[in-house]
């Protein structure tokens, strides 16, 4: 699972690239809030999913054995040292005031999507000159 929700953050960076070739292109800022919302959104429920696994855990609900990528980008191969799993999902290696890695993400993506529904918003106010 922290190895999907580390995608999941860099398509968050990724989306910021995007925006930020070009943010006075319509086409372009879209993509990019689009990509961000995506990433965000999937982050959050591959945490939540990760949350549950830690919290609830189960010999019958587990997180796969080996990261699972599309045959066009084995990442896991390419940068084993950042994308191969060595862990087991259920288990809180790490904490920081009282909150596990996955609660934390689940944080930082809800308020991914928070900020990029105000910023989405604001895309409908017209500026004052």
């Amino acid at each position: 699972m922290c190895i999907y929700e580390r995608i999941a953050m860099l398509g968050i960076v990724g989306a910021a690239m995007i925006g930020f070739v070009n943010p006075g292109n319509t086409a372009v800022r879209w993509l990019g809030l689009g990509a961000w919302g995506a990433s965000a959104y999937k982050g959050l429920l591959l945490a939540l999913e990760h949350v549950d696994y830690q919290f609830n855990p189960s010999p019958f609900k587990t997180c796969d054995l080996f990261v699972k990528f599309p045959d066009w980008a084995p990442l896991n191969e390419w940068a084993p040292w950042m994308f191969e799993a060595y862990g087991d999902c259920s288990k809180v290696v790490w904490e920081f005031l009282t909150l596990s890695m996955p609660q934390w993400l689940v944080i930082i993506f809800a308020g991914n999507l928070l900020a990029l529904a105000i910023i989405v918003l604001s895309q409908f106010t017209k500026p004052k000159h």
